[in-house]
């Protein structure tokens, strides 16, 4: 009984571990199989001894079950990949067809040709037009007809040939295919070889982060196997097939040439230009009900629709349209209130808050102007009951004339002053696109039907207390202009000071007063206590500058004549410089002269002198005359003769006397832009409706206005531009 329970038990044990074997056998997770799949064979030709390679995926790698004939002679198979199996081919063969036979399967791989000419290796085996392979084999040679290659069928330059070495030059639009040699009526199948080209990237510019897709052929379907870079700096690849790549431009991204490198080939494709992110300017409306109609203007949108995203509080909006400077489109509603951001080839910028409401401004016109101008705001959401509609200017309420659902009427309060302009209905704020400028122009003095100024007026300055100064040359005379408009002649001791012909004028940080008398070929000073006395004479002094520390800059009277500094003692010397200056020079804080010269550039160009150097001519303008904004010599003016002042932190203003316009320059940019373009005659009113007769001098008070000797309509002009 002991030995059969000892029996039972030893039974039970074996029943138990083939179980538990069963289940780990269910349990093991098998890789399925991969299909046999013959691509391609290579060479298809040569003597006893050359080697053959069967390509293509899911061979078995066990060689013992392998066996190959051709025409019907056993051939060796001495290795075997998952991809390839090589094959040698027997002594004493014979042209027929190749046969390989793995297990029980049998596969037919194509005709081979006992021969001389033979394909062994062709390096590098991928590579774009115009690109170079070496060709290694045998029977290249002949004394009766030369080798021929082909790529895919298609012919290729043959560079150089030997009997063991054929160099030859990859054709366009190769594709993807077989080497042929030709040579003597026979000819010799080599490996495939992949053309590479790059038909496009998109998008052409952007910056760190964008991404790229790179279109064309002959690409790696293995990411890592692509290698690409933006004018020199590594990229990564996030997709790859045959045709197309997606890449991310890499951080130090510049502007040059994207290439694609494939197993040391080197393909360059488009330029990538490299850009700063955008920039919103403006939008319009701030708010709106759905179907409102947005525009979004700015710098360095696409003018390609789909490089260009645009979001309302996260949510993406389709665009209608869109313009390196303009985005435009429809409001969808429903997506609450919150920030416009516009995303350019993944460079992002956000803009303002946008309000997911009935009530919203679309515009203001004008958008700028003085109190009492009328002012149509067009929008919607608004009370058809004008007092119902509240309007503030930077906070001052204006009183609404009229009021439809889409437009109110009215006219800009007294008190007004630059900022933000509202609209207030029924509990709901909206605002405008953009901050209403107090800016226009007024006549402070004068006119053309009046004669408290005669012809010729010639400078203009004005003092620390916002008196304004002319020199009145007819009347031989210096007026004063209080802020207020009153008239008066300037005087010493309380007597009118009387010149002879009274021109240039400009007046220190002590108010002390300078005037250049050409009649007389003398500077008068004249104190704010009242002394009158004589400065600097000698030569015939024109309009006039002031550095900071009290030199004087002094135009000569006289044809290419040029210009003397005079230092605060009275003393006085040539410089160089301008050759006829006929306007107002400049000096700012670092001693930099700006001066406007007749003889070198008609006065149609500023130069300047930088300090402790030599002149440079025609930094911005150009001595043709016309009418464009722009860099340098790009930028055209027509006459400047009402010269050039300091206009704020690194920036001057220039009078454009037959443009009609008043002119921004960046100093350090060197670039020239419009502020106020007004046209021709005598009238008030906004910087579009304004009218001036002439720009003969100007000047620019503490707070930036800026007044201009309008000596044609016997008249000074105030313009208010902040």
């Amino acid at each position: 009984m002991i030995i059969q329970h000892k029996k039972g038990l030893s039974i039970g044990l074996i029943l138990f571990l083939l179980l538990v074997i069963g289940a780990c056998k269910k349990d093991k997770t098998e890789t399925p199989a991969v299909a046999f799949k013959i691509t391609s064979y290579y060479p298809n030709s040569g003597n006893a001894g050359t080697l053959v390679t069967i390509a293509g995926t899911g061979f078995g790698t066990d060689i013992k079950q392998y066996s190959a004939t051709i025409a019907g002679k056993t051939a060796e198979v001495i290795s075997a990949t998952a991809e390839a199996v090589v094959i040698r081919m027997p002594e004493g063969g014979t042209t027929g067809a190749l046969a390989l036979k793995y297990d029980t399967q049998s596969f037919d791989i194509g005709s081979y040709t006992y021969q001389d000419l033979t394909i062994t290796t062709v390096l590098p085996a991928n590579g774009p037009a115009g690109s170079q392979i070496r060709i290694t084999g045998a029977g290249f040679s002949s004394t009766t007809t030369p080798a021929s290659v082909f790529i895919n069928g298609k012919a290729a330059l043959v560079v150089s040939v030997s009997d063991n070495l054929i160099v030859a030059e990859v054709p366009a639009d190769a594709g993807f295919g077989a080497i042929m040699v030709k040579v003597n009526g026979k000819e010799a199948k080599g490996q495939d070889f992949t053309y590479q080209a790059i038909a496009s990237i998109k998008p052409l510019s952007g910056g760190k982060n964008t991404k790229v897709t790179i279109n064309g052929t002959g690409f790696e379907e293995l990411a890592a196997g692509n290698i690409i870079d933006f004018n020199g700096t590594a990229a990564t690849v996030l997709e790859a097939s045959k045709e197309k790549l997606v890449v991310v431009a890499p951080d130090g991204v510049r502007t040059g040439p994207l290439s694609v490198n494939i197993n040391g080939q080197k393909i360059t494709g488009p330029v990538f230009t490299v850009v700063a992110p955008p920039s919103i300017g403006i939008v319009t409306p701030l708010s709106g009900p759905k179907g409102a109609e947005m525009t979004i203007s700015g710098t360095l949108f696409s003018a390609i629709a789909d490089e260009n995203k645009v979001f309302i509080n996260g949510i993406a909006v389709p665009i209608l349209s869109a313009s390196e400077n303009q985005i435009k489109l429809v409001v969808p509603g429903g997506t609450g209130s919150g920030n416009v951001r516009v995303v350019v080839n993944d460079q992002a910028t956000d803009g303002p808050q946008f309000r997911d409401q009935t009530l919203g401004i679309i515009s203001v016109s004008p958008d700028n102007g003085l109190a009492g101008t009328t002012v149509t705001i067009k929008g919607s959401g608004f009370s058809t009951t004008a007092s119902d509609n509240k309007v503030y200017f930077n906070g001052v309420l204006a009183t609404v004339k009229t009021a439809s659902e889409n437009t109110l009427v009215l006219d800009a309060p007294n008190g007004l002053s630059t900022g933000g302009l509202k609209v207030v209905v029924a509990g709901l704020e909206a605002l405008a696109p953009q901050d209403f400028r107090r800016a226009g122009m007024v006549t402070l003095a004068g006119g053309p039907n009046s004669d408290t100024f005669g012809t010729f007026m010639a400078g203009i300055a004005v003092d620390h207390n916002g008196n304004v100064y002319v020199t009145d040359r007819m009347n031989k005379v210096v007026k004063k202009i209080t802020p207020n408009g009153t008239v008066s002649v300037l005087q010493a001791g309380g007597a009118d000071i009387v010149f002879d012909t009274p021109y240039g004028i400009v007046i220190d940080k002590q108010n002390n007063i300078f005037v250049s008398d050409i009649g007389r070929n003398q500077i008068r000073k004249i104190t704010p206590s009242g002394q009158n006395t004589v400065y600097v004479s000698g030569f015939s002094p024109g309009l006039m500058a002031l550095d900071n520390a009290g030199n004087l800059y002094v135009n000569i009277n006289g044809a290419f004549a040029g210009m003397n500094k005079v230092n605060a003692i009275g003393g006085f010397t040539k410089i160089t410089g301008p050759l006829w200056p006929m306007a107002h020079p400049v000096v700012d804080a670092s001693g930099n002269l700006y001066y406007v010269d007749s003889g070198s550039a008609s006065n149609n160009a500023i130069s300047y002198i930088p300090a402790g150097g030599s002149n440079l001519i025609n930094w911005v303008g150009f001595s043709d005359p016309g009418y464009a904004d722009g860099t340098g010599t790009q930028a055209r003016f027509n006459s400047i003769a009402g010269g050039v002042a300091l206009y704020g932190a690194g920036k001057l203003i220039a009078g454009d006397r037959y443009n009609y316009a008043l002119r921004e320059i960046d100093i350090a940019a060197a670039k020239a832009s419009t502020l106020a373009k007004f046209s021709s005659g005598f009238a008030d009113g906004t910087l579009a409706t304004a009218k001036i007769g002439s720009m003969d001098d100007m000047a620019v008070d503490q707070e930036g206005n800026v007044y201009i000797l309008d000596a044609n309509n016997k008249a000074v002009r105030k313009v208010f531009l902040k």
